[in-house]
């Protein structure tokens, strides 16, 4: 079963998170608060979509800003 381990910020609980739920809240299967959304690729973003990704993301965030010049 391949996935990713999130621990909970509020137990401290080891969570197994699915690939296939990336991008989705999930909830610990041992005190039922909120887990940090999984990201396990990168997420494109634009001018209007940046400053709301980052205010509503718990964890770290890696940026690479290019442009065509």
């Amino acid at each position: 079963m391949s996935g990713h381990v999130i621990t909970c910020t509020s137990c401290g609980t080891a969570n197994r998170v699915p690939d296939a739920r990336e991008g989705i809240s999930g909830r610990c299967g041992s005190c039922g608060s909120a887990l940090p959304v999984l990201y396990i690729h990168p997420v494109p973003l634009s001018d209007t979509t940046f400053d709301a990704f980052v205010r509503n993301c718990q964890g770290f965030i890696l940026a690479e800003f290019w442009a065509p010049w």
